[in-house]
């Protein structure tokens, strides 16, 4: 039978790791990897309750999720592996949704997942956008719908692929999978998806996703200028990102940044809206802010 790896980079949350851990069966076919980021407890006190694990640590200094991620990669063995993050879980019925899918020979298999606020309960919308991405492709059969599925959860990934292609995690500070995600999309031929939802994502206001500092919307912006010249360098500028939020965003760093932006934009001949439509829901959406 095939075997996945999971591969959960961590760093300060233990009591959320351990959510996250004790929603992974220990079974054969599962290989559960933990790289810990040199969090301010040592790692190997979760080692006696979860034997089934191989913790890993980065070596020296706090490097971010990345690095942790491309460490889990040079030691997972797996025919395919599973990303997640170490404050989500698994849904109860996941991994006989992954095992069903193991009996395949795709590339890449996409799966839903949903949110939750976790100190209510309540649904969130953090995995409404890769849910329409999902719903679109069972519509109109496109691969180049996923070079928008941003993250590195809720797929099975050929291990293969990722060695073959020599597909890595930026080693950024914020959005290090972006370009990860991209190059997944784009390299895989094979691809599937199930609309099975297998993976919880926590919405806090501590999420790394939720900061914005001059120096991750910095980050996220160069992140996605990669992005955009990956798609140049192939010829497929109609999928580029939208630029606008990376411009409002920093507006109160000053006009001079986001006239810099702007221009710069411009001047590599990225978007800043998609089309009319997204650029009048956007205003729309700006106007009922404020």
């Amino acid at each position: 039978m095939k075997k996945v790896s999971v591969i959960i980079p961590h760093y300060n949350s233990k009591d959320s790791l351990v959510v996250m851990l004790n929603s992974i069966p220990n079974e054969n076919w599962i290989e559960t990897i933990v790289i810990d980021d040199n969090s301010d407890f040592e790692i190997s006190i979760l080692e006696k309750d979860y034997k089934f694990v191989k913790f890993l640590k980065v070596s020296k200094s706090k490097k971010g999720a990345g690095a942790a991620r491309n460490l889990g990669l040079s030691n997972a063995t797996g025919d395919y592996v599973l990303f997640a993050d170490a404050d989500d879980y698994f849904t109860k019925d996941a991994f006989e949704s992954v095992k069903k899918q193991l009996l395949s020979d795709y590339e890449v298999i996409y799966f839903k997942p949903t949110s939750i606020y976790p100190n209510t309960g309540a649904i969130a919308n953090r995995h409404i956008p890769t849910c329409l991405l999902i719903d679109d492709f069972i519509k109109y059969k496109k691969k180049e719908i996923f070079l928008k599925f941003y993250e590195p959860v809720s797929k099975l990934i050929s291990l293969s692929l990722i060695h073959e292609k020599n597909i890595k995690f930026e080693e950024v500070t914020a959005s290090n999978d972006v370009l990860f995600s991209l190059q997944v999309a784009y390299y895989s031929e094979a691809i599937s998806i199930c609309t099975d939802v297998i993976y919880v994502i926590t919405d806090t206001e501590n999420s790394l996703t939720k900061q914005t500092s001059e120096f991750i919307l910095d980050c996220r912006f160069d992140s996605m200028v990669r992005y955009n010249e990956f798609l140049k360098s192939k010829g497929l500028y109609q999928y580029q990102g939208a630029m606008f939020m990376h411009l409002w965003n920093v507006k109160r760093f000053g006009i001079n940044k986001v006239l810099n932006r702007y221009l710069y934009c411009k001047r590599n001949k990225y978007p800043v809206f998609y089309n009319l439509k997204h650029m009048l829901r956007i205003f729309k959406n700006v106007l009922a802010k404020n």
